[in-house]
């Protein structure tokens, strides 16, 4: 594998990591609104609905941890890459 492929792959577990990260927050936010929902149809009563509620949160978290964890190494490869490489904007 040369160096290119190599790029091109990191650069691609990068993006799909990103987007995994943003799936999971947008999925949950659907299905935070779908217990909202599902309550004020009474389908549903406020504990199981606050428990529910509570994973869909930390699962908000967690996708926005590691949206933030994989986007951070991205930034920080790409401004280490353009100071080893000694390219100023200036």
């Amino acid at each position: 594998m040369t160096n290119v492929e190599g790029a091109i792959l990191i650069w691609l577990a990068v993006g799909a990591g990103i987007a995994g990260g943003v799936f999971i927050v947008a999925r949950s936010a659907v299905q935070m609104a779908s217990v909202a929902y599902r309550v004020i149809e009474k389908q549903i009563d406020a504990r199981t609905a606050t428990r529910q509620t509570t994973l869909l949160g930390l699962a908000i978290i967690a996708g926005l941890l590691v949206t933030a964890i994989v986007a951070g190494y991205a930034i920080l490869v790409i401004f280490g890459t353009l100071l080893e490489n000694g390219v100023s904007g200036g």
